[in-house]
């Protein structure tokens, strides 16, 4: 595995605003910082784990980094008897902190790119892809063959959460208007991630077809 990105963490304490909208849900307030310092350490533990730490340009960059600030404040929620699907429901439920981008007509050339080595030479720890062309259903897609964060959730017993990271996806879709389908995910038990995107068109949500495994705001 590639040395550490030097500024992950430094990137973890800019971008703390998103865990403690998630911790701020699920614990009582003066308990809210002894929590956060426990996700940081947590995240700090965990950095050498991320994938494209040297990469990143990397298409999935920015997508490993989240999903591990995530698996730190679970961690830290965990100590304190939270259960998964409360974990689950208050990322749901926390703002998004990062804009969401037009759906560009087609895969990004960048996307490609990536998608391609991937499929030559990824480690195991690291996500194995494909572009779909588009058609009449979709804009574009892609499939996910093998899931790094299953890989990375998986080696902390926190598999019951992946569900809740790939539901996340549908949250940023809706928030730009992607057009975000899915029939399932690997988490989820299926072969592939099958991402279908088509701008303003009508999304197929993970939680509503697996409400046992995700469970939403309000249930």
């Amino acid at each position: 595995m590639a040395d550490t990105h030097p500024s992950f963490l430094d990137r973890y304490d800019q971008l703390e605003l998103g865990v403690r909208d998630v911790l701020a849900q699920l614990v009582p307030d003066d308990e809210l910082d002894a929590a956060l310092r426990d996700a940081r350490e947590a995240f700090a533990t965990l950095e050498h784990e991320i994938p494209y730490a040297d990469r990143p340009d990397h298409v999935m960059y920015w997508s490993s980094f989240s999903v591990f600030q995530s698996l730190a404040a679970w961690k830290a929620a965990a100590r304190r008897g939270v259960d998964v699907h409360a974990f689950g429901r208050a990322v749901l439920a926390a703002p998004l902190r990062v804009r969401q981008k037009p759906l560009p007509a087609e895969a990004p050339e960048a996307m490609v790119r990536d998608a391609l080595a991937s499929q030559e030479g990824a480690a195991p720890h690291e996500f194995v892809f494909e572009i779909v062309p588009g058609g009449p259903e979709a804009d574009w897609g892609m499939n996910i063959l093998s899931c790094a964060v299953c890989h990375a959730f998986g080696k902390h017993d926190a598999m019951a959460l992946v569900p809740y990271m790939c539901a996340s996806d549908d949250k940023a879709s809706d928030a730009g208007d992607q057009g975000l389908r899915r029939t399932g995910t690997i988490a989820l038990g299926a072969e592939c991630c099958d991402f279908r995107f088509k701008a303003h068109g009508e999304p197929l949500r993970l939680a509503a077809q697996y409400p046992d495994a995700i469970r939403t705001p309000g249930d």
